[in-house]
């Protein structure tokens, strides 16, 4: 019998990931909407290039341990 990619003892094992990412995108939102320190090209270019770099570099790293969690014999019950 097949399993699904991302089973449900996966997704608890990577849910403290969502709460950092959830936090980011928070901000990012935050800050497009109102930013307190006025637009500026190069600051809100550097503000929002750490910002989604730090969240796609976290759903990327999320995704990899899901994949490791996946592939490992110890976690497995088939």
């Amino acid at each position: 019998m097949s399993r699904r990619a991302f089973d449900s003892e996966v997704a608890l094992d990577l849910a403290v990931n969502l709460i950092p990412f959830a936090i980011i995108l928070f901000f990012v939102a935050l800050f497009a909407v109102f930013n307190p320190w006025g637009f500026s090209p190069l600051q809100s270019t550097v503000q929002f290039a750490v910002l989604l770099t730090t969240a796609g570099l976290l759903a990327l790293v999320t995704y990899f341990s899901a994949r490791a969690i996946e592939g490992d014999e110890h976690t497995r019950h088939d």
